[in-house]
C-alpha cells in the first residue's frame, strides 16, 4: 500500500473515530498524527470535506450514491487493516469514501498551497483569484482551489482575509467545525484556545457551526463591525459589535486587550518570542488586562502589569515565571 493511501485510510479512521466519539487516548494519539506532518492535516482536511458532500446532494443523488456504496460493499472483496478498521461501517465508511474521492476528483486542484508562520506575520500574501491574505505568527493555512470552488483550511492562528468577488466559485473557510461562506468581502477568523471568532471589517459573510452529524447550526449572517466567537462544541459564546479600525491590528504588530486575562495576555505575547510563562497560581492568570502594546513591547507590558498588581517576575533562559509577591 503506497503512503498517499495509507495516509487517506489513516484520515477515514480518524473520521470514523470522531463519527462515535473519541476517547481521551484517541484524541491524544489523533493530535500526535496530525502534528507528525503537514500532508497528515491536508489529507485529514480534504476527506473531512469529502465526508461533507452528501450534504450538498439532492434526496434523489443522495439515494444513488447509498446505493452504489451498498452494492460495492456487497461485492468487495476489500481486506481492511486491523488496526484500523473494527467495524463492518468502517468498511462501507471507506468505500463511501473511495466512491465520493471518485466524484470528488473529477473537479481537478488547480491550485494548492500550505502557509505556516512562526514567531514573525505573513503580510499580503495574493492568490491566484487576486485574493490577498495576511497571517499573524504561529499560524497554520492551506489554500486549495477548483473549478467550482475556493477552499482554506485554517488550523490554528489568526488570518485576515480579502476575497475577490467570484459569484460562481464561492470562498468557504473551515476551522474545525466552523465553517464561513463568502463571496466577496474583508474579515478576520481567529483559531486559538478551543474558540473561533469570526471579525467582519467589510461585506457580509455566512458562518455556521458543523455538529457531529454535519448539520448546520447556529447559522448566522455577519456585516461590517460584527464580530462572533464559537466554543469548541459550536456553541456562540458572544455575538456583539466590533471597531472595524481595530481588526487584525497584528498586521500593525499590534496587540489589544480589553479586560483579558494574564493568562489570554501572555498566549498572545508568547507568539512572538521564544519564551515560555508560567504562573504560580489560577488567581494570577485570570487578573484582567487592558491595553495595547507592540507584539515586541513584551518588557514594557512585564513592568506595567507589576505596577497593576501584587506578582512580581523572575527569568530563567526561555522561562518567565509570574509569581504573588
Amino acid at each position: 500500500m503506497n503512503s498517499d493511501k495509507k495516509m487517506k485510510e489513516r484520515a477515514i479512521y480518524w473520521l470514523t473515530c470522531e463519527k462515535d466519539g473519541l476517547t481521551s487516548s484517541q484524541k491524544l494519539e489523533f493530535e500526535n498524527w496530525l502534528k507528525e506532518s503537514t500532508s497528515h492535516q491536508k489529507v485529514y482536511n480534504r476527506m473531512k470535506f469529502i465526508y461533507q458532500l452528501p450534504k450538498s446532494l439532492s434526496e434523489e443523488n443522495r439515494q444513488n450514491l447509498s446505493q452504489e456504496v451498498h452494492k460495492k460493499f456487497s461485492k468487495s472483496k476489500l481486506t481492511l487493516n486491523a488496526k484500523y478498521y473494527y467495524t463492518s461501517a468502517a468498511a462501507i465508511f471507506l468505500i463511501l469514501f473511495l466512491t465520493l474521492f471518485k466524484t470528488y476528483n473529477s473537479t481537478v486542484l488547480q491550485y494548492e498551497k500550505n502557509y505556516i508562520t512562526d514567531i514573525k506575520n505573513l503580510s499580503k500574501q495574493k492568490l491566484p483569484d487576486g485574493s490577498i491574505i495576511s497571517l499573524d505568527a504561529k499560524t497554520n493555512l492551506n489554500i486549495e482551489f477548483y473549478k467550482n470552488r475556493r477552499e482554506a483550511f485554517l488550523t490554528n492562528g489568526k488570518v485576515i482575509f480579502s476575497i475577490a468577488k467570484d459569484k460562481n466559485r464561492p470562498f468557504v473557510i473551515s476551522s474545525d467545525n466552523i465553517q464561513i461562506e463568502v463571496v466577496g468581502t474583508k474579515f478576520e477568523v481567529i483559531n486559538l484556545d478551543n474558540k473561533i471568532t469570526i471579525n467582519v471589517q467589510e461585506g457580509r459573510v455566512k458562518t455556521y457551526h458543523l455538529n457531529k452529524n454535519k448539520k448546520r447550526e447556529n447559522t448566522i449572517i455577519l456585516t461590517k463591525a460584527d464580530t462572533i466567537t464559537y466554543t469548541n462544541k459550536g456553541e456562540v459564546n458572544n455575538y456583539s459589535k466590533i471597531n472595524p479600525e481595530k481588526i487584525a491590528i497584528w498586521q500593525d504588530d499590534l496587540i489589544n486587550f480589553n479586560q483579558v486575562t494574564l493568562k489570554e495576555a501572555f498566549i498572545e505575547f508568547a507568539k512572538y518570542t521564544n519564551n515560555t510563562f508560567e504562573f504560580s497560581s489560577n488567581e494570577i492568570k485570570n487578573y484582567l488586562v487592558t491595553g495595547e502594546f507592540k507584539s515586541n513591547q513584551l518588557d514594557i507590558f512585564l513592568n506595567t502589569i507589576i505596577k497593576i498588581y501584587p506578582i512580581k517576575i523572575e527569568k530563567k533562559d526561555k522561562t518567565i515565571k509570574i509569581i504573588k509577591k
